[in-house]
């Protein structure tokens, strides 16, 4: 057997792991599930298990990693590309939204990682802070050309929305994906007029009462 055809067994057999573990861990949870229940469902012996990937806490660590690449670094390159910063804004917001919708384990991964201290985590969530970072950085630059109200910290709403498409994933119903677009859209619209961005101008300061 050519080394090739090895290292290609081995891939498979780590996505096949992978793709069980996720299962199980959006079903019962990281904490409840045990290496137990891992080898149980993906039909392995607990060495080979470690073999794989050392233990229950790399198995999250790789998940994550995995969805980064297949997911965020895409999403981030393809907002870089963008050059007209109201078109990367809204570009940001219904991506992303779109993004965590389609995917039901992103809010999993997001969630479990932050409990997480050592340094394998904090890269997954340097790789999260790049989203934040872009949006900030889209925002200010908006602010600068007089799109958006000078009063806004652009770090702030930058959080604030990020946490407003992040909660979509608690109430959002994953198996009516085809209102996924609806709610992107419906997201992009709202971020913009709470940014005062739809029209480009700024509301009238409020008349003092004599």
């Amino acid at each position: 057997m050519t080394k090739t055809r090895t290292r290609k067994d081995s891939d498979k057999k780590k996505e096949d792991i992978l793709r069980t573990v996720l299962q199980l861990f959006l079903k019962k949870g990281y904490n409840a599930t045990s290496t137990s229940d891992i080898c149980s469902a993906a039909k392995l012996a607990k060495p080979t298990l470690y073999y794989y990937f050392g233990s229950k806490r790399n198995l999250l660590f790789s998940l994550h990693r995995d969805r980064l690449n297949r997911d965020l670094r895409p999403h981030l390159a393809e907002a870089r590309a963008i050059d007209d910063l109201e078109q990367r804004f809204h570009y940001m917001i219904k991506a992303y939204t779109k993004m965590i919708c389609l995917h039901p384990e992103l809010r999993f991964l997001i969630h479990e990682t932050l409990s997480f201290k050592d340094k394998y985590f904090l890269q997954i969530k340097k790789e999260w802070k790049n989203h934040y970072i872009l949006l900030r950085s889209t925002i200010s630059g908006l602010q600068a050309a007089g799109k958006i109200d000078p009063a806004l910290k652009p770090s702030w709403a930058a959080l604030f929305l990020i946490g407003m498409m992040t909660w979509i994933t608690f109430w959002f119903d994953f198996k009516r994906k085809e209102e996924i677009d609806q709610i992107a859209e419906s997201t992009a619209i709202f971020a913009s007029r709470a940014l005062n961005l739809h029209t480009g101008q700024l509301p009238e300061p409020a008349a003092k009462k004599k």
